[in-house]
């Protein structure tokens, strides 16, 4: 049997190895937006990281990455008139839905989401929401393909060209958002990176944008125009599946609180 410095030597090989597949895989992927599909579409599969793979690796790196973000010191208030002080406990008894039945009482549940968010200023929420969306994420995926394809009447494309295009559109989305949470922790650690941090965010925002219009006209579409417009209306759908999904996600996570 192999000993565990004998293991840690192939991981550190494997990694650090200028013909790794996961360098090649991640520096195609920033540099060529769309390619990695063309490649998979094309057969030339061997030097690359399966995309779903990637995918995985990426998104559950993230969420992990994620749940290390601190929620934030800004206390909750639960009023409206301006009130500096945080919110307490015994506020939160002052919700109250009409109409709520015996069957579902809104009530309740709402007060003691209320009072478990206040005491740990949502950490607990944040946790179960991060847990859910990973797991969100593989149903939203094949959900976003299913959509965009129904962009492309003529020429006609296969489902999964779609779905291998988007495991790797959001393979790339991870990776910048690992960039963004980054400079987030960051900021955190040394709070004078504050505004350097906000403006990585907002780079890689428009990064993305722009690289999701690069990616269309590279795999689906034909001319710059029509990459722009398909991206602009498939923006539209997946911020509100996205919404949706986001939305659901968290009611669940309240229900488990």
């Amino acid at each position: 049997m192999p000993t565990t410095m004998e293991f840690v030597h192939e991981l550190t090989e494997g990694l650090t190895h200028s013909d790794s597949r996961l360098w090649r895989t991640l520096l195609c992927l920033w540099t060529r937006p769309g390619r990695l599909t063309q490649e998979f579409v094309a057969g030339r599969r061997a030097a690359y990281l399966p995309p779903f793979r990637l995918f995985l690796v990426l998104s559950v790196t993230f969420f992990l990455v994620a749940s290390l973000v601190p929620s934030g010191g800004v206390p909750i208030r639960l009023d409206d008139t301006g009130a500096s002080t945080a919110a307490t406990a015994s506020g939160c008894d002052s919700i109250k839905f009409e109409g709520s039945s015996r069957l579902l009482d809104l009530n309740q549940r709402a007060r003691h989401v209320c009072k478990e968010v206040v005491r740990d200023n949502g950490a607990n929420l944040k946790r179960i929401a991060l847990e859910t969306m990973s797991k969100a994420m593989l149903i939203f995926l094949p959900l976003i393909a299913f959509l965009n394809s129904l962009l492309y009447w003529h020429p006609r494309y296969r489902y999964p060209e779609h779905l291998l295009f988007f495991a790797h559109l959001h393979a790339f989305y991870f990776s910048a958002a690992l960039l963004a949470l980054a400079a987030t922790l960051a900021a955190h650690i040394w709070p004078a990176l504050q505004g350097s941090a906000e403006s990585v965010e907002t780079l890689l925002g428009w990064a993305a944008f722009i690289y999701t219009i690069v990616a269309v006209r590279r795999v689906f579409a034909k001319s710059w125009a029509g990459a722009v417009f398909k991206t602009f209306a498939l923006s539209v759908a997946y911020m509100i599946v996205f919404s949706l999904t986001l939305a659901g996600v968290y009611a669940y996570a309240m229900l488990q609180l």
